[in-house]
């Protein structure tokens, strides 16, 4: 998230993966308490929804990175973060129809975590946003120097994308083994060092494309969202998701047992990459940058990411940054995030 090749994540096929069970939401699941511990351990920490979740985290207000348009501004105050009337929260993008720069929502976790915690998150999405200038994303970075602190991608796509991308950057020393892929396929060939999350030899390594083209964005949104889980310990990082209507039953319980979900999607094991040493003082991020080289990088590319048609021949714009700071009427409920909420567990 904090660099990315403008060609990264492009997969152009795959079967869907995702795992089978219960037909409801976390949002809908049945009644628990905190202190109830799971067969595998885990014991709820934070469960983040409505006004709770908008307050664990705090604004930043700035203009974006990555060279993208977007103006970070404070979303309560701008009135684009908000509990909606179901107790969900939506993150908007400002409609102004012609600016110098977007204002959007780049939020920051106001805890930091560590591996030797032993983490289990589960976001747990509605809506994502899906359209021709958006890079959304949700996603963790260390407190200290990028990437020595490391960096981990649960969600991250652009434009249209229906494919997710999932990635670990890191500094030095940490690696993965291409067998811990699952229903996903490297950005970079592991030939050509894509299991060296090493950032600062190639800051593309260390990430997949999942194979599901309901993985991400408008696809996902049209069978009721998709949940992500990152399980971050001493012993390792792992990666799962699936849609909504498809989640294991524990979930629903707020009981989650990884132990039956089957092989995860993204795995790294501590034998090849010792966390508490790459992966420090870690805040979440929720954010939606506008244009910026990855969205820019793709948008005359058909079938990127798992869109049919590229952003250039959708919108009749030669370039994304154009296209944001000129069509703000476009940039409504496609350009939002709707989250159902989120649920830290430790063990």
């Amino acid at each position: 998230m904090r660099v990315i090749s403008a060609f990264a994540a492009i997969s152009l096929g795959g079967a869907a993966y995702a795992l089978t069970g219960s037909s409801h939401s976390f949002g809908h699941r049945h009644k628990h308490r905190r202190d109830q511990t799971s067969s595998d351990g885990w014991t709820m920490y934070k469960s983040l929804t409505g006004d709770g979740l908008i307050d664990f985290f705090n604004f930043e207000e700035q203009a974006s990175d990555n060279q993208g348009c977007a103006n970070y501004v404070n979303g309560k105050s701008s009135g684009l973060v908000y509990t909606q009337s179901d107790g969900k929260v939506r993150i908007g993008v400002d409609q102004a129809e012609d600016v110098a720069l977007r204002n959007a929502i780049r939020m920051s976790s106001n805890e930091t975590f560590n591996p030797s915690q032993n983490l289990l998150f589960i976001v747990d999405v509605h809506q994502m946003p899906s359209m021709c200038g958006v890079w959304p994303a949700i996603w963790f970075t260390g407190s200290g120097t990028w990437p020595e602190t490391g960096e981990i991608d649960l969600v991250e796509g652009v434009n249209s994308y229906t494919q997710n991308t999932m990635s670990v950057h890191s500094g030095a020393g940490c690696w993965m083994d291409e067998s811990n892929i699952n229903g996903a396929n490297l950005n970079v060939a592991a030939s050509e060092g894509g299991t060296n999350c090493d950032a600062t030899v190639n800051y593309q390594s260390c990430g997949v494309s999942v194979n599901s083209k309901t993985s991400f964005g408008q696809a996902a949104n049209d069978v009721n969202g998709a949940t992500y889980v990152l399980e971050l310990t001493t012993d390792g990082i792992k990666m799962w998701w699936w849609n909504t209507d498809h989640g294991p039953v524990d979930v629903n319980y707020g009981l989650p047992t990884p132990s039956s979900w089957g092989t995860p999607t993204l795995q790294i094991d501590s034998s090849t990459c010792n966390t508490s040493d790459h992966f420090k003082d870690l805040m979440l991020i929720i954010n939606t940058n506008l244009a910026g080289f990855f969205t820019t990088g793709v948008w005359d590319v058909n079938q990127a990411g798992g869109q049919e048609q590229c952003c250039q021949d959708v919108t009749g714009f030669s370039d994304a940054r154009s296209y944001v700071l000129s069509q703000g009427s476009a940039f409504g409920d496609s350009a939002a995030w709707v989250l159902n909420g989120i649920y830290i567990f430790t063990k």
